[in-house]
């Protein structure tokens, strides 16, 4: 379970920073619509252009506002790339409950999940109102503070179930 967490944890700081090239690129609106984008359940999108790394923010290297359809995939793979974090996220949720001592965690965290999709999924349908921004980049750091306390939590309950007379041998 530890290794889900970590994994977790990783997938979760990946689909942050994906959420910051989005807003960063001016990509929020670019799919103003669930659960296609633009019309399309795959809608026309360059990746080339939307995830070239050096260049001024929102600008191709040109200088030039970058083309919808390199919006659109910036976009488009935030969305994508949720799905898999959800459920990852969602079955160490499941895995976390099963367990009494983590039970309690486990909702919070499966609650907390919950509110950040239904969050970045209003964001689209209501053209992305500056609270509800706001709350979904929040959630993110709620989520990333939830993950880390459970590994924490993982590699203690790991220490305490080796008996104390092995734990010392390593030293």
């Amino acid at each position: 379970m530890l290794v889900l967490a970590v994994v977790a944890l990783l997938a979760l700081v990946a689909q942050i920073a994906l959420g910051a090239w989005v807003s960063a690129n001016y990509a929020v609106l670019a799919c103003p619509d669930f659960p296609l984008c633009q019309g399309e359940l795959w809608p026309t999108m360059d990746f080339a252009h939307g995830f070239t790394v050096w260049r001024a923010l929102g600008r191709t290297d040109a200088g030039t506002m970058i083309a919808l359809p390199a919006l659109v995939a910036i976009h488009w793979t935030h969305r994508m790339t949720a799905i898999g974090v959800f459920t990852i996220i969602a079955w160490l949720a499941a895995l976390l409950h099963a367990q009494a001592q983590f039970a309690s965690l486990a909702r919070v965290l499966a609650l907390s999940l919950l509110v950040q999709i239904a969050t970045g999924l209003s964001n689209v349908v209501l053209q992305w109102p500056l609270v509800l921004a706001v709350m979904h980049s929040g959630g993110a750091a709620v989520l990333l503070a939830l993950l880390v306390m459970i590994i924490y939590r993982l590699t203690g309950a790991a220490r305490d179930a080796i008996p104390a007379r092995l734990r010392g041998m390593g030293t």
